[in-house]
Parts: structure tokens; sequence; C-alpha cells
């Protein structure tokens, strides 16, 4: 269980989070979706302990979560210039025995000896999982995961998701694309200036987009028609 006490974040005096309480069962796939600025990657970055607060208590199993429980894809992520696509995997100690590079490449199909500075953002975006992968944690943590890739490898990361739910982890995805999430996740959760203010069960998915949008939707097509 991942239990969260009355957690806030602060950036200088802009409140982020604010005093979020809720509880992650284990072994399940969450999905975050909130429109720009509604504090998701913050929240990612709290979780991870990337960011450290005063206010409020992140708990894994009863014990403080730290980051030898987590493994975290950004949205976006640092390379070193001037290194191979090889040279980045090096970095991460495999510590996931089931990790086999070589299978996952007949899928991904990454230049893995050309430098990254030649890569796309989307081979950018699978070169950093794979580090991700390599990794055996108990949460993971992606933030934007399916950003920049073509509708094959996003069918290929959902697979990836729900393997890893399968093996015992537990997944945490944000992301603007709803569509992905409403394939692998138990539960969506919609963030909205720093808060929870639903939680989704799969069987109203289906009314998710219409509430994140519903707002922007009925404000923007008034401007939009007075504008075009």
């Amino acid at each position: 269980m991942i239990k969260i006490q009355n957690l806030s974040f602060s950036f200088l005096n802009h409140k982020v989070l604010n005093n979020i309480s809720i509880d992650f069962p284990e072994n399940h796939v969450y999905g975050i979706v909130g429109l720009n600025g509604a504090g998701k990657t913050t929240f990612f970055n709290v979780l991870s302990t990337y960011l450290k607060t005063k206010t409020g208590v992140i708990t894994f199993n009863g014990s403080k979560i730290t980051y030898r429980d987590i493994a975290y894809l950004e949205t976006v992520n640092y390379f070193y210039s001037r290194i191979t696509g090889n040279e980045y995997l090096k970095i991460f100690a495999q510590t996931n025995p089931d990790f086999n590079l070589n299978s996952l490449q007949e899928y991904l199909k990454l230049p893995l000896d050309d430098l990254i500075e030649t890569y796309s953002t989307g081979m950018k975006k699978k070169l950093a999982l794979l580090g991700v992968l390599k990794q055996n944690k108990q949460i993971f943590l992606l933030d934007e995961p399916f950003n920049g890739l073509d509708l094959e490898t996003n069918k290929i990361v959902e697979l990836i998701i729900e393997t890893l739910r399968e093996k015992g982890k537990t997944v945490f995805v944000s992301s603007h694309i709803i569509d992905p999430l409403l394939t692998v996740c138990h539960q969506i959760h919609h963030l909205e200036n720093g808060e929870f203010i639903k939680t989704y069960e799969k069987d109203n998915f289906h009314s998710i987009e219409d509430e994140l949008f519903k707002t922007l939707r009925s404000e923007a097509k008034t401007i939009i028609s007075r504008s075009i």
C-alpha cells in the first residue's frame, strides 16, 4: 500500500499540491490526468522523492518511501552529450533479472550504436524507457510515456505496462493522451489545482474526457467561434 497523508508542496509562494490524502493499493495501474498546471509532474517528482516536502507523509507498506522503491520515467529525460544509446544503458545497473535487451529491440528498433543527439523525440523516449525497465523496482512512475511515439510503439508501451502489473508492480501513468489510459489503468485520478477531485473506475471511464474538458470546451468554443 502506498499511503499519502496531508501532502502539500509549494514553489516559493505558489502552492502546487494542496493537502493530498489518498491510498493506492499495490499491483494496480493508476492513471493521473489533469490539464496543464494541475500538478501532475510535481506530484510524480514528490512521490519519487526527487522533490522534498516538509508537509505530508508518503509511506510504502508502512515505511517511509525512498528512491530505492521507485523507477521514474520523466517527461523529458536528460542525456549526456556525445554518448551512444548503448553507453547510456550501461549507466543503469541491471537489477531486473528478466530484462532482455535483444528481445525488446525486436520491437523498439533503436540504433543503439548511434549518438543519442541524432535520435528523434520518440527514440529518446524509448531509450529512457529501456533504462527504467533495467531496474527491479516495485513502483514505476511513467510521466507522459506516450509522447512522441508512433501508433505501434504506443501499443508496445501499453503491453509493457500490463506486463509490469502482471509481475506485481504498481504503475502510475500520466498522459495527455487519454485513450491508452482507458486500456491499461485500473483507476484514473483527476488532479485539478493540486488536488485529486475525482477517481474514475473502469465502468465510468467513458465520462473522463467530457468532464476533463467541459469548462475548456465551453469557454474555448465561444472564443473560437468569434475569432475565425
